[in-house]
């Protein structure tokens, strides 16, 4: 899917792309050896060095998951007041439960979701032209499973942004103080509304007529279960809702159901006297279990990228006795892992820290050894854990594989 994303953006004419996967780099630099594409070590330097880019009047983009630009939120809430000069649009693929709807009408910049190849082609088009007419990031959702593996992008190649860099100097947006971030909050009020109404029209919003019963949803994969009989609004643009179109269908209906993971969409509908709540048990989502491998208790990354290392020396502090064995990824160590570690060190606690290595084994190695960590082990069977279970100082796995 990323080949293809890439492609898409070069045909709208980006100029600096930001990625934290190195993945995706490598693929951006064999579409194209022009394009300026960086492999940031998080997403907030990623989100904030593309925010930088369309500063000085640049078009540039993100690829980002959307777990992952929840990790960038304190930059991302900031770009809503002082928006771009250039154009800046925000692709968050969805690799798994986690969504953004909820972030659109959080951080107030305009979110697009997209089910399809043909959807994602229109809604990045759409949202740099959005974005530089109202100088405003924008959030566009991607999902991998309605995207064509087969498929390469072919469209118009659009228009070359070839804006040298240059910084308009307005302290007053740029470094805001309270006094000038009042001023850009009414600013942006006044974006979102318009842009609200710029969203009326917008190709893929959908209505299906139909029954009295009425759904809304911001995909129509989530009605698989659904009468036939039920008329549908399918919105791409969740925030901000097109609310004539939206409050039209409300009216028509003698009932109105939302079908959505989060109330994104239903806090937004002005009169909401016909919208029936509660709740419906799709089945979907990732159940979670008590873990335990070889006598210990297993701390996964629940929360974010190397997550699993506070929660481990949290839980251990509370519960010394208890055998606690942290799991983490590679990458997530160099994301976020390395501060968390040097942490738990220095508050002298004991827990196994597993880490699945791929490529960086040797400079991981090198980083635990200038922590002062001796107890670096590799292994090749995860069996090999138990044999940890009476140590009292902190070690470190190393395991090429999978659990």
């Amino acid at each position: 899917m990323h080949e293809n994303v890439i492609r898409l953006l070069m045909e709208n004419a980006v100029q600096e792309l930001y990625v934290t996967n190195r993945g995706t780099a490598a693929t951006a630099r064999k579409v194209s050896a022009t394009l300026h594409c960086e492999v940031s070590t998080n997403e907030k330097i990623a989100f904030e060095l593309a925010l930088a880019g369309a500063y000085v009047r640049k078009r540039t983009a993100c690829i980002l998951s959307t777990e992952g630009l929840y990790e960038a939120l304190d930059p991302v809430m900031s770009s809503a007041y002082t928006g771009v000069a250039g154009s800046f649009v925000i692709v968050a693929v969805q690799e798994n439960d986690e969504e953004v709807t909820p972030l659109g009408p959080f951080s107030k910049l305009p979110l697009i979701v997209t089910e399809k190849e043909e959807e994602l082609e229109r809604a990045v088009t759409y949202g740099f032209g959005l974005s530089e007419e109202y100088r405003i990031p924008v959030i566009v959702q991607a999902v991998p499973a309605g995207y064509d593996k087969g498929r390469k992008t072919a469209g118009q190649k659009a228009k070359t942004a070839g804006n040298a860099a240059m910084l308009v100097k307005e302290p007053g947006r740029w470094a805001a103080t309270p006094k000038f971030r009042f001023q850009l909050h009414g600013e942006l009020n006044e974006k979102i509304r318009k842009i609200g109404e710029a969203f009326e029209a917008y190709e893929d919003n959908v209505v299906i007529s139909r029954g009295s019963t009425g759904l809304i949803t911001d995909r129509l994969s989530r009605l698989d279960f659904y009468d036939e009989d039920a008329s549908v609004l399918r919105l791409a643009t969740v925030f901000p809702l097109p609310r004539k179109l939206v409050q039209g269908f409300v009216d028509s209906m003698d009932e109105v159901l939302v079908v959505e993971t989060y109330p994104a969409i239903e806090l937004q509908i002005p009169d909401r006297s016909k919208v029936k709540r509660g709740f419906v048990d799709t089945g979907r989502g990732r159940p979670q279990y008590d873990e335990v491998i070889a006598g210990f208790s297993v701390i996964r990354d629940r929360l974010g990228p190397a997550s699993s290392i506070n929660m481990a020396h949290g839980i251990k502090r509370l519960n010394p006795e208890r055998n606690i064995l942290a799991v983490t990824f590679e990458d997530h160590f160099f994301h976020s892992g390395m501060p968390a570690y040097v942490n738990s060190l220095y508050n002298d606690s004991s827990f196994i820290l597993l880490v699945m290595v791929s490529e960086r084994e040797d400079d991981l190695r090198r980083i635990l050894r200038s922590y002062g960590v001796n107890a670096v082990h590799s292994i090749a069977s995860i069996d090999e854990i138990a044999r940890f279970r009476d140590t009292k100082e902190p070690v470190v796995a190393l395991y090429r594989g999978m659990i």
